[in-house]
C-alpha cells in the first residue's frame, strides 16, 4: 500500500469514525486494531484544534533507594549506600535494618522546621467601589485654610527660600 493509498484509507477511516461508525466494525473491515482507529481520530481532532496537543512526556521513574548488598564477614550481609551502613543475618533482615535508617534520616529532614518566609504585601486585584473614584486635580486648600494663611501672611514677615521668593 503506497502512502498515499494509506492516506486515503485513514482520513475514510476518520470520516465514518466521526459520523458514528463503531470502532469494531471499522476495525474488522480495514484490518487495523480499534486502538489505531482511536489513534487516527485523536490525531485528526488535535489537528482540526478541536482538542488540544498533549505533549509527550517522559515518566520519571520511580523514586527507588537501591543500596549495596553483599556478604560480610561470618555470614553476615552488609547492606550500604547514602552514607548509610547497615549488617544482617540475611539480605532482607539487611536491607530492611538500612532502609529504616536511611529513612529515619529523610524524614528527620523532612520535619525539621523550616524557616517562615517573610509575608508578601498583597499584589492580588483590587476593588474600586462605585463612587468614590475622582478625577485628578490640582491641590486647593479649603476656604478656611486660606484665610487663615493670610491673616498668617500679614502677621509674619516673608520667609526667604532658596528661589529668592
Amino acid at each position: 500500500m503506497t502512502t498515499h493509498e494509506q492516506t486515503a484509507r485513514n482520513a475514510e477511516i476518520v470520516r465514518r469514525r466521526l459520523d458514528g461508525e463503531g470502532t469494531s466494525d471499522l476495525s474488522r473491515e480495514y484490518g487495523v486494531t480499534p486502538t489505531r482507529i482511536a489513534q487516527l481520530v485523536r490525531r485528526h481532532r488535535e489537528k482540526a484544534g478541536e482538542i488540544p496537543k498533549t505533549a509527550r512526556q517522559k515518566k520519571q521513574p520511580a523514586q527507588r533507594i537501591r543500596p549495596r548488598l553483599r556478604k560480610a564477614e561470618l555470614g553476615l550481609w552488609l547492606c550500604t549506600g547514602e552514607g548509610v551502613e547497615r549488617r544482617g543475618e540475611t539480605p532482607t533482615a539487611a536491607y530492611e535494618r538500612w532502609l529504616k535508617a536511611s529513612l529515619a534520616g529523610r524524614v528527620a529532614a523532612h520535619l525539621a522546621p523550616k524557616p517562615a518566609e517573610p509575608e508578601q504585601p498583597y499584589a492580588g486585584p483590587v476593588m474600586v467601589v462605585p463612587g468614590t473614584k475622582v478625577a485628578p486635580r490640582a491641590l486647593t486648600l479649603p476656604p478656611a485654610m486660606r484665610f487663615a494663611m493670610e491673616r498668617a501672611g500679614l502677621v509674619q514677615s516673608r520667609l526667604i527660600t532658596l528661589p529668592g521668593t
